[in-house]
């Protein structure tokens, strides 16, 4: 799916509006005051409180900032309180050396904050044989990484997320970063509607039923059957 074909999907589907804006929510309540920068923003529509939002992504839309690399931020050091992602992490060839940037972007003790795909034993099922992106589970972190300038966008490894979070920590604390939360979200209202896809077998009153219902669930319940993870990186000022 490209970036068009993403604007028509959020244009026409009110219920993927209304999923987004929980996902958003998200976001806006784990930011701290200040300045924001989003990476990855793709057509533009994320909304938050903030005062300050810079919008960056690889390709051109009409409600992006700046077209730049996320594994080369064109930022002085120091420049945010806060980066906040959906649905990046996961795509970027060479994740360390972007957290190595997101580390020096941001302030002493900002916050990097992401919403990715949680690979659970229900979801797995769904992102390995359903879905057009890859799951490797054999990724490891890379120090010595190269980005390729020529790679698509759009590929991607959906593992990257939950191998990084919850196999290598001790990565994440090299970085300079400690991990303030790595919480499962995402259990059943997003999957049924469909995301960007054209169909979805729920409307909006069974997605606000789903996820009063799935904020209520157990954290431990996530490693089983959730989609989805919210991620908070903080940057340590030791």
């Amino acid at each position: 799916m490209k970036i068009d074909q993403y604007k028509v999907a959020w244009d026409s589907k009110k219920i993927l509006r209304y999923l987004y804006k929980d996902f958003y929510n998200s976001l806006d309540k784990r930011c701290k005051k200040g300045k924001t920068l989003e990476i990855g923003a793709g057509i533009g529509n994320l909304s938050l409180k903030q005062d300050v939002i810079y919008k960056i992504d690889i390709q051109y839309s009409r409600g992006i900032s700046i077209v730049a690399d996320a594994h080369a931020l064109p930022f002085v050091d120091n420049s945010f309180e806060n980066i906040v992602m959906v649905d990046v992490l996961h795509h970027l060839e060479c994740p360390i050396n972007f957290l190595k940037e997101a580390k020096r972007v941001l302030k002493d003790e900002g916050r990097l904050i992401m919403i990715e795909p949680k690979i659970s034993l229900i979801s797995w099922i769904f992102y390995n044989f359903f879905h057009q992106e890859d799951v490797d589970m054999g990724w490891k972190p890379d120090f010595n990484c190269l980005p390729n300038t020529n790679k698509n966008p759009y590929e991607s490894n959906q593992a990257i997320p939950t191998i990084l979070f919850e196999r290598y920590l001790n990565v994440i604390i090299k970085l300079g970063f400690k991990l303030k939360e790595n919480s499962p979200i995402s259990y059943l209202a997003y999957p049924l509607s469909g995301g960007f896809k054209s169909w979805s077998l729920i409307n909006i009153r069974f997605a606000k039923l789903f996820l009063k219902f799935e904020k209520k669930l157990p954290k431990f319940l996530g490693k089983i059957a959730s989609f989805r993870m919210i991620a908070t990186l903080e940057v340590d000022k030791n």
